[in-house]
């Protein structure tokens, strides 16, 4: 599916999963576009920020559930599923590459953390000493 990105004007294409595709399928359409105003133009990012904070805080959860952090989400998500930055940059539509390792840091450190400890756990008593 094409997506332009309302920040930077950029036009990128991402793959559409069956799961999402399914979910677009069964979802009205009433114009050009999924989240739509109107029949020829887009919801912008800032109309739908503001709908998401009604939401948030109508269920008490000022600070959590950010759009930002949907975008942050992905790229965790990616990044533990095995993703390279390249690919990860390919689907987030980040200008550099340097933004998604940024991003990515936490999925890393959490993996590493896993390994180390692993790595320490499965010593054997001769490589201790």
């Amino acid at each position: 599916m094409a997506v332009v990105q309302e920040k930077t004007g950029a036009r990128i294409w991402v793959y559409c999963p069956d799961r999402l595709l399914n979910l677009l399928a069964e979802t009205p359409k009433n114009g050009k576009y999924i989240l739509a105003k109107n029949l020829t133009k887009h919801i912008t990012y800032n109309s739908i920020q503001k709908k998401v904070r009604a939401i948030r805080d109508l269920i008490n959860a000022r600070t959590e559930h950010t759009i930002h952090g949907w975008r942050y989400n992905a790229v965790v998500q990616l990044a533990e599923a095995g993703c390279s930055d390249s690919e990860i940059q390919s689907v987030t539509g980040h200008a550099t590459l340097e933004m998604v390792q940024k991003y990515r840091a936490q999925a890393s450190q959490k993996k590493l953390s896993k390994s180390a400890q692993i790595r320490r756990a499965n010593r054997t008593e001769t490589e201790r000493e």
